[in-house]
C-alpha cells in the first residue's frame, strides 16, 4: 500500500463531504477523463499530466480548473511526480458513472421475449423482460420466477438477445457465487445462509415456485439480498462443476433457468430440519451426482451412481 492509499483519522472524509466533492460538473469530468485514460490500452501508465488533463476536461481557466482538481486530490485522485491518476474510490465512481448505476439514463426498452426454455413448473415458455431496473426471467403463465437481477444499462444495450441473456446469466452467477461463498458482492461483508421452510410464499411476490425449503442470503451491512432453492448452491461448488466437466459440459456456462435440479427442489430431499440436512440429486446423461448438504449448505458427502439409481 502506497502512502497516498493509506488513510488516517485526520484524512478520512465523512460521507457528506465525499459526496459534496462531486457536486460540480467540472469535477465529474475530471474523474471521467482520468478513468477513460486508465481504461485506454493506448495510455500505458494511467497518469495524465496537469496540462493534458486540463486540455481533456476543456477548461481554459487554469484557476478554475486547479480549484476543482485540488478538491478531488486525496480522496478520488492521486497526485504523483509524473501526473494524476484515480485512486480506488475514484475508479469505483468512474465505473459507476459508465455503467449508469446512478442515473439509469441509458435504460433501454426491452420487449418480452422467450429464453428458449420451458417452465419447470407448468411447461409453458419461460420469458425475459426488463421491469423497471430489474431484469427478470420468469414464466408468465404460472408466475414461477427463475432470475431477478439488476443488470447495469451498459450491459443491456449491445448485442442481441443471446448476448443480453448471457449478461443476465453472468450477473446472476457473479452475485450468487459471492453470496454462497460467504461474502456480500456489494460491500464484502460476511454473509451466512439462513434456511427457511417453504410455506407457500417466497420473499418475492413475483415468484410462485413451491419449495419445501429455500436459502436466504442477507447482508445486514448494506441490505444485499438473494434467495434461492437450496440445490442452487451446487452451481457454485467444485463437486458439481467437476461432475459436469467429466461429462464434457461447463456448468458455469449454463443459466440456472435451464437446470431443473437447481431452479426447483424436484430432486432435493429434506433429510432433517433440526438441524437442516438435504440430499440433492443432480442427473446428467446416464449418471447422477448425489450430494448431501448440512444446515450451512456445506457439502458433507457426495457420490456418483447410475441415473436410474442402480
Amino acid at each position: 500500500m502506497t502512502d497516498d492509499e493509506s488513510t488516517t483519522g485526520a484524512d478520512e472524509l465523512d460521507r457528506e463531504t465525499a459526496f459534496s466533492l462531486l457536486a460540480d460538473e467540472t469535477r465529474v469530468r475530471i474523474v471521467t477523463e482520468l478513468g477513460a485514460a486508465t481504461a485506454s490500452p493506448e495510455t500505458g501508465i494511467p497518469r495524465l499530466s496537469y496540462a493534458d488533463l486540463q486540455e481533456r476536461v476543456e477548461i481554459r481557466d487554469s484557476g478554475r480548473f486547479n480549484y476543482h482538481l485540488t478538491k478531488l486530490v486525496g480522496n478520488y485522485v492521486a497526485k504523483e511526480d509524473d501526473g494524476y491518476r484515480l485512486r480506488w474510490p475514484g475508479m469505483v465512481l468512474y465505473r459507476t458513472l459508465v455503467a449508469g448505476l446512478l442515473t439509469g439514463e441509458a435504460d433501454p426498452a426491452v420487449e418480452r421475449f422467450s429464453v428458449g426454455a420451458d417452465c419447470h413448473r407448468c411447461g409453458d415458455p419461460v420469458e425475459a423482460h426488463l421491469y423497471e431496473t430489474l431484469f427478470r426471467v420468469r414464466c408468465f403463465a404460472c408466475d414461477a420466477n427463475y432470475a431477478d437481477v439488476y443488470v447495469p444499462a451498459r450491459g443491456l444495450v449491445d448485442g442481441g438477445k443471446a448476448d443480453l441473456l448471457d449478461a443476465v446469466h453472468r450477473r446472476t452467477r457473479t452475485i450468487m457465487d459471492s453470496m454462497t461463498a460467504g461474502r456480500c458482492p456489494w460491500c464484502a461483508s460476511a454473509v451466512d445462509p439462513e434456511i427457511h421452510e417453504g410455506d407457500g410464499a417466497l420473499p418475492s411476490a413475483h415468484d410462485t415456485r413451491d419449495l419445501d425449503a429455500y436459502a436466504v442470503y442477507h447482508c445486514t451491512e448494506c441490505t444485499g439480498f438473494q434467495y434461492a432453492p437450496v440445490s442452487q448452491v451446487l452451481c457454485y461448488r467444485p463437486v458439481a462443476i467437476a461432475f459436469y466437466h467429466d461429462h464434457g459440459r461447463d456448468l458455469t456456462e449454463i443459466a440456472v433457468w435451464e437446470l431443473e435440479w437447481a431452479a426447483t427442489d424436484e430432486t432435493t430431499t429434506v433429510l432433517d430440519d433440526d438441524p437442516w440436512r438435504f440430499s440433492v440429486r443432480v442427473p446428467l446423461e446416464d449418471e447422477a451426482l448425489v450430494v448431501e448438504l448440512d444446515d450451512e449448505l456445506a457439502v458433507v458427502d457426495a457420490r456418483r451412481m447410475a441415473r436410474d439409481g442402480a
